[in-house]
């Protein structure tokens, strides 16, 4: 699953972006470290990391890079 989560989170952001689905703020994080050193991100409802890619293993492992409001 974790193989193609990058693909899911993509989309993701992108349809989050494009038609606004916030009903709260939701950060997008990022980990350069996911994807084969490619970097990866994903959509969260908190701050705090929580890295889906490595799970315990690099689990605080990267940064928000983006905070969409509602």
């Amino acid at each position: 699953m974790r193989d193609r989560f990058d693909e899911l989170s993509e989309t993701m952001i992108g349809m989050v972006k494009s038609f606004e689905l916030m009903n709260e703020t939701i950060f997008v994080q990022y980990c350069p470290m996911a994807n084969n050193d490619r970097g990866a991100e994903w959509l969260s409802l908190s701050s705090e990391i929580s890295n889906p890619y490595y799970g315990y293993a690099m689990l605080r492992c990267g940064e928000v890079t983006e905070t969409l409001n509602r």
